[in-house]
């Protein structure tokens, strides 16, 4: 498989990962609308609190896909240009996440200011500004989600400018390998001695505890740039057990019982760093059996509209205790499923799609200058993650003897 080319090739797409973004969203609505759901069917309310830890596990798909996809993006820019625009990236990200961000909060802030949500205007701005896993102001589920955009948000902002700043594929492996093991340390250290004094509702959605999820999927782009690892990545994941027993292990991470605080921080970090390895797994063998299921029609559509479910899902999936009055009908299943998307739906038709391309557009005027001549000509380029031509014949179907 080769890159498209050009000045306005369009960025690389790395098959998979749509799905992946289906399973994440999948857990996040599950789990938010777990009270609503086994209400409706008449089921055990007991059976909540193990459906509600599903969410932070599809937060923590979410993370690994950014710190991957990201990182691969750049790497790819970099081969294809020659270097990669900040300018550029950073129009593409304001123009994919905050006009649908901004819509969500504009809906809440009114529906505050009519009295049917409480919001206090300290939450609404430290959302509004991208700070709400650091504030301090009164919670509301209604933002409650903004913790990790926000996280996602600062982790675009600080590692493309580390990534050109830092110019060596070493370096750049170095400071995300460092990175993710110093978070992980202070994770440890300040839930021990609480040093920053951060409530536990602020100190779970802080960047600085959280980051090292998105670093692990970074330190693995970067570690498959790299043409040694590479073959080993490649030479395990041509085991046909190798996916499968990664997938395992992640299995019976979220299925153990509650641990010490200390074996809990080891095993939360070991998960972190195995989420991006399953991704990748698939994006190398998107043939196989995982990798089709997760690029079947409905989990494509549906990864497509994870932004979108994401943010308005916490207006409708509410746990019982945080329901209101105003919308009792709307936050009751199946009503609050359909609503949920019914509103994706219209973020991403008339608000995301649009000023996406209009992003898009400007990104490419911005860069266009920087394509390289061999670019800019149409030379073919080797896409840096393509699996080995071994690979892909095993993996393909088999076709029917010539005649």
């Amino acid at each position: 498989m080769n890159l498209p080319t050009g000045a306005n090739a369009a960025p690389t797409h790395l098959p998979t990962l749509d799905g992946w973004r289906a399973v994440a969203i999948a857990l996040v609505l599950l789990a938010h609308g777990s009270d609503s759901l086994l209400a409706a069917i008449g089921a055990e309310p007991g059976l909540a609190p193990g459906l509600k830890h599903l969410g932070m596990l599809g937060v923590q798909l979410f993370f690994g896909l950014s710190g991957f996809l990201i990182t691969s993006r750049l790497l790819d820019e970099e081969q294809r240009h020659g270097s990669v625009s900040l300018q550029s990236f950073y129009l593409r990200r304001t123009f994919r996440i905050l006009p649908a961000a901004f819509a969500y909060l504009l809906v809440v802030g009114l529906l505050a200011l009519a009295g049917t949500l409480s919001v206090s205007p300290g939450r609404w701005l430290s959302t509004l500004l991208f700070w709400a896993n650091y504030s301090w102001a009164e919670h509301s589920w209604y933002l409650g989600h903004f913790w990790s955009l926000a996280v996602e948000e600062h982790f675009y902002f600080v590692w493309p400018l580390v990534f050109v700043l830092a110019q060596r594929p070493q370096r750049r492996l170095r400071l995300a390998l460092a990175g993710a093991a110093l978070l992980a340390l202070w994770r440890a250290v300040d839930f021990k001695f609480q040093l920053s004094g951060s409530a536990p509702t602020v100190f779970w959605g802080r960047s600085d505890i959280q980051a090292d999820s998105i670093l692990w999927g970074v330190a693995l782009a970067l570690l498959y740039a790299d043409a040694a690892w590479r073959a080993r990545l490649q030479a395990f994941f041509d085991w046909p057990a190798g996916w499968p027993a990664l997938a395992l292990c992640l299995l019976a991470l979220q299925c153990l019982p509650e641990l010490n605080w200390k074996a809990a921080f080891v095993l939360m970090s070991f998960k972190s760093a195995l989420i991006p390895l399953l991704l990748l797994g698939t994006v190398l063998h998107a043939a196989r059996w995982p990798g089709r299921l997760l690029q079947t029609p409905a989990l494509r559509w549906l990864g497509r509209l994870s932004y979108s479910l994401y943010l308005w899902q916490q207006l409708f999936l509410v746990w019982s205790e945080d329901r209101v009055p105003g919308l009792a009908w709307l936050q009751s299943a199946p009503v609050n499923f359909l609503a949920v998307f019914a509103c994706a739906w219209l973020s991403l038709r008339y608000i995301e799609t649009p000023l996406i391309a209009r992003g898009a557009c400007r990104a490419s005027a911005v860069s266009a200058t920087g394509v390289n001549s061999d670019a800019a000509q149409g030379a073919p380029t080797k896409l840096w993650w393509a699996p080995s031509e071994e690979a892909q014949r095993r993996d393909a179907p088999n076709s029917p003897p010539s005649r």
